[in-house]
C-alpha cells in the first residue's frame, strides 16, 4: 500500500538494510506501534520482510474452507470433537473443531493431519518467543518462574487451545484467570469459522467504506463528511478540497493501514500529522491521484472536548460490539475506549500500538487502560502515558446516545448477526466511523480482564449457531 507522500530516495544499501532490520526487530519484539509506523515507509512496504509478515496475517482471511486451520492445536481438536458441551463457551469451541474436520474430504483430512506434524516445533517456537518477551517481567510480578510459565502454556494449549500469546494477553499466569481458561474465545475460532457459520447468505456490504457511508446516510446515521472517493488508476476532474482538516484512508483497508491526516493551515496549505510535512492543495490532489489503491477523503473529526486530554493527536473512538438477539432486536454487549499513544498520532487501534479501556455498559465509566498484552512495556495504566490525564473512572459523554446509535446502525445492516462499531464521540454527539463484520474479541477479553465465552456475547453466538439448521447438521452428533 503506497503512502500519500512520494517514496524517499532509496539511499545507500546500508540505509535500506537498516530500515528492514529495524522492521524485523519490531516484529520479533511484537512492538505493534513500531510495526505500524514502519508500514508507513514505502521502503518497508516494498521489502520481502513486509510481504512475508503480510502473507502470514492475510492467511487468517482465506476462503478455502468455511473453517480454517489457522492456529487450532491438534490436542484441542481431538478433545473438543468428542467432549460434551456443558457451557456456551465449550459449545462454540466444539462447533469450530467439528466444522474444521467435517467440512474436509478424505484427502483434505490427511493434509490437515500432516499439517499438525508441525505443531510441536511451532508451539515451542512461539512459547520461547513470548516467554522471552514477557517471562522475566511476569516472574517479578507474580513470583512464578519462567519455566513454570512455559509449562502452564503447554497445559492450557493441550486442554483449551490457548496459544502462548493468549497466555500473556489474557493473563493466565494469574490463578483465577487460569481456572477459567476454557471460557476464553479465540480469534482463530471466530474469524476462522464461527463467524462464517453464523453469517446470513445476503448481507449489506460493510467492508467498503464508500458503500458503508452511503447506507448510513440513507438511514440518517451520522458519519464524517465525504469530499472525494478516488479509484486507483482513474483521474478526477479539478475539485476544491475544503479548508479544513482532512483524513484519508483506503476503501478496504483495516487496522489503520494507509491512513493519513492533514491539518489545514492558515496559509491554505496542509500539514501532515505524521511528520509535519507541509504541501499545497494541488500537490495533495496530485498525490491522491497517484495512489495505487482506492481511497476516501473525509473531514477529520475531533474528539469531544472532555476527551481531548486522552489523545496524543489521534481521534479517540469507542469499539462497541452489537449482536442480533433472540427477540430480533439489537443488543450491545461490550465496549472499549481506544486511545493512541507514542509516536503514532494517526489511529487509535491496539493493533497499531494503542491502548484500550473497558467501558461499563450501563454507566459509560472507564476502567484502566492496557495495550494488547504481547509485551510488558505498557501493561495497565490508570493515566494516559503521554498526557498524564486520568483514564480510570472517567465517564464518557453522550454514552447512552452512543450505545443507541450502535444498535440503530446494526438495524440498518440487518440481517448481520454481529458487528463491531468504531464510533467517535464528538462535541456534537457520536459519529459512526466504521463497522466491522468480523470483529476481534481478544481486546474486549483483555480489557475486561475476563473471558466472554459464557458472557451475554457467548450466549448469543451459541444461540445463533444452535438455531441454524445447516450449521447444526454439520456440527451436531447428539452429544453437543
Amino acid at each position: 500500500m503506497r503512502s500519500l507522500r512520494p517514496p524517499p530516495a532509496d539511499g545507500s544499501p546500508i540505509d535500506r538494510a537498516r530500515t528492514r532490520i529495524g522492521f524485523w526487530k519490531a516484529v520479533f519484539r511484537s512492538d505493534l506501534g513500531q510495526i505500524y509506523l514502519a508500514s508507513c515507509d514505502p521502503r518497508v512496504r516494498s521489502s520481502l520482510a513486509f510481504h512475508i509478515v503480510e502473507a502470514i496475517v492475510d492467511r487468517q482471511h482465506g476462503e478455502s474452507y468455511r473453517s480454517r486451520v489457522v492456529h487450532c492445536l491438534p490436542p484441542h481438536l481431538l478433545w473438543m470433537m468428542r467432549r460434551h458441551a456443558e457451557t456456551n463457551a465449550r459449545f462454540i469451541h466444539q462447533a469450530y473443531c467439528r466444522a474444521l474436520w467435517r467440512e474436509r474430504g478424505f484427502l483434505a483430512r490427511i493434509g490437515l493431519l500432516a499439517w499438525y506434524l508441525a505443531w510441536p516445533p511451532t508451539f515451542a517456537f512461539t512459547s520461547i518467543w513470548f516467554t522471552t518477551l514477557n517471562g522475566r517481567a511476569i516472574a517479578r510480578r507474580t513470583g512464578k518462574p519462567m519455566a513454570r510459565q512455559a509449562m502452564e502454556q503447554l497445559s492450557v494449549a493441550w486442554r483449551f487451545g490457548c496459544l502462548p500469546p493468549s497466555y500473556y494477553m489474557f493473563e493466565l499466569f494469574d490463578a483465577q484467570r487460569l481456572a477459567r481458561a476454557g471460557d476464553y474465545l479465540h480469534r482463530f475460532e471466530l474469524k476462522g469459522g464461527i463467524y462464517r457459520l453464523m453469517k446470513s447468505q445476503a448481507v449489506p456490504n460493510i467492508a467498503r467504506k464508500d458503500e458503508f457511508i452511503k447506507r448510513c446516510r440513507a438511514n440518517d446515521l451520522p458519519v464524517p463528511a465525504n469530499h472525494l472517493v478516488h479509484k486507483a488508476g482513474a483521474s478526477f476532474a479539478t475539485i476544491e478540497l475544503p479548508p479544513c482538516d482532512l483524513f484519508i484512508k483506503t476503501l478496504r483497508g483495516n487496522g489503520g493501514t494507509g491512513a493519513e491526516a492533514w491539518l489545514y493551515m492558515p496559509d491554505g496549505r496542509y500539514r501532515s500529522l505524521l511528520d509535519g510535512e507541509q504541501i499545497g492543495r494541488d500537490e495533495l490532489l496530485e498525490r491522491i491521484n497517484g495512489r495505487d489503491q482506492d481511497v476516501i477523503v473525509q473531514t477529520r473529526l475531533r474528539s469531544h472536548e472532555a476527551l481531548r486530554d486522552l489523545s496524543n493527536g489521534a481521534l479517540t473512538t469507542v469499539r462497541i460490539l452489537t449482536l442480533l438477539n433472540e427477540k430480533g432486536g439489537y443488543e450491545a454487549t461490550h465496549a472499549g475506549f481506544r486511545m493512541a499513544i507514542g509516536a503514532n498520532r494517526l489511529v487509535d487501534n491496539s493493533h497499531a500500538g494503542g491502548i484500550i479501556a473497558a467501558v461499563g455498559m450501563e454507566s459509560g465509566r472507564l476502567g484502566p487502560a492496557t495495550d494488547i498484552g504481547l509485551r510488558p512495556d505498557v501493561g495497565w495504566r490508570t493515566h494516559h502515558p503521554d498526557t498524564g490525564a486520568a483514564i480510570e473512572g472517567r465517564i464518557l459523554p453522550f454514552w447512552p446516545e452512543t450505545v443507541a446509535l450502535a444498535c440503530r446502525a446494526h438495524a440498518a445492516f440487518a440481517p448481520r448477526v454481529i458487528i463491531g462499531w468504531d464510533i467517535a464521540i464528538t462535541s456534537n454527539g457520536p459519529v459512526l466511523i466504521e463497522g466491522n463484520g468480523a470483529p476481534g474479541i481478544d481486546l474486549p477479553q483483555r480489557a475486561y480482564r475476563e473471558p466472554i465465552g459464557n458472557s451475554r456475547l457467548g450466549e448469543l453466538i451459541a444461540f445463533h449457531l444452535r438455531n441454524d439448521p445447516e450449521t447444526m447438521a454439520l456440527i451436531n452428533d447428539g452429544t453437543g
